[in-house]
């Protein structure tokens, strides 16, 4: 699935940031888990920032 993930976010132009709203849209758009898009970004080195609940910035 990490891989599914890492194409799905390429698509959608997330290379090196997503903001918090952009990765819950894509969760809810292609039905994953929030919690794997983060470990995606994790691996991938992708900063999230704009936390809805302040954890990034």
């Amino acid at each position: 699935m990490t891989q599914d993930i890492e194409t799905i976010l390429r698509t959608e132009g997330i290379e090196t940031a997503i903001t918090c709203g952009k990765a819950h849209m894509i969760a809810e758009k292609y039905q994953i888990p929030l919690t794997e898009i983060g470990s995606c970004c994790i691996k991938n080195n992708i900063k999230i920032s704009q936390c809805m609940l302040g954890c990034f910035k």
